[in-house]
């Protein structure tokens, strides 16, 4: 909110605090209520059932009624110093004064002694002179020195609980890592055991089929050595009947080979007989009175 006042406000208002011990000041009456109107810039002295004044009031700038134009926020330049006030040597010097009087003041609030009158100091600092506030003083500066060892081993305590916490972070996180492939190992263990129970049960189901097979296998042995052993039987029966059958053969060759010679010699005889008889019809044929003497016939 902007509190730029002007100097043509009308009535008569008091803008310092109150020195009278009152909070605000008092104008009209005892009772009322002091603040800053933001529609009209004054610090007012209003009454509980009074009306702003600023309420019928014409802004110039913004062409709004309800507030004075010094009280407008239409066109409100920036408080902001983009380049602040250097200050003067002197300006500087006093500022060191009135610090350094500050700070003595300051210092000297902190000693039992101070707000006594030069009299009641007088009686005080009278006991210097046996040096009690001397070794007041040393002691206060040998404590002084033990706690700045104290505060240096601390330090150096901190710096090792420090470590020790950045230590105990990483052993955490590890921890933390180490959960993490406990619980993927316990998962990798529990996939594998229930692999090993399907394949112990696989294994199981190929034993009882093993034994099946090697009982089909006995019994198929049985039967190959019964069918080989029935084979070699009947093989032997052929045998014998082969050999028989070679033997009738044989036989039945020979027999064939003494025919054949007994019907060569047959046919041996007969062309004998055949130029025989030939040689008689040649002789014959050459001698045709015999023919017909023999009462024959001329052959045409």
């Amino acid at each position: 909110m902007n509190t730029f006042r002007s100097n043509n406000m009308e009535g008569p208002c008091n803008y310092q605090p109150c020195r009278n011990g009152h909070q605000f000041p008092m104008r009209k009456a005892d009772t009322c209520l002091d603040f800053l109107c933001e529609y009209y810039g004054k610090t007012l002295n209003v009454f509980t059932y009074h009306r702003c004044y600023a309420v019928n009031a014409y802004c110039y700038k913004c062409r709004h009624h309800g507030h004075f134009a010094r009280m407008c926020n239409f066109h409100v330049k920036s408080c902001e110093n983009p380049k602040p006030k250097k200050k003067s040597k002197s300006n500087i010097q006093r500022d060191s004064d009135r610090m350094r009087t500050f700070i003595e003041k300051k210092q000297m609030s902190q000693f039992p002694f101070q707000g006594l009158e030069d009299k009641e100091l007088s009686t005080i600092t009278c006991s210097i002179q046996d040096e009690s506030a001397k070794q007041h003083l040393n002691k206060l500066k040998a404590s002084h020195r033990i706690s700045l060892n104290e505060i240096a081993v601390l330090k150096y305590e901190n710096s090792k609980m420090d470590t020790v916490m950045k230590e105990n972070v990483m052993l955490r996180n590890s921890l933390d890592e180490l959960n993490l492939e406990r619980l993927q190992h316990v998962r990798l263990i529990q996939t594998t055991e229930r692999e090993l129970a399907e394949q112990t049960c696989r294994t199981e189901n190929f034993e009882i089929e093993i034994v099946r097979l090697k009982e089909e296998n006995l019994s198929l042995t049985n039967t190959r050595y019964r069918l080989t052993m029935d084979l070699k039987s009947k093989e032997m029966q052929d045998y014998h009947v082969i050999k028989k059958l070679k033997d009738e053969i044989q036989r039945l060759n020979i027999q064939n080979f003494n025919d054949i010679r007994e019907h060569q010699d047959l046919l041996h005889e007969l062309s004998i007989a055949e130029n025989q008889i030939e040689s008689l019809r040649t002789n014959y044929s050459h001698n045709p009175h015999q023919r017909q003497q023999r009462g024959g016939y001329r052959r045409r």
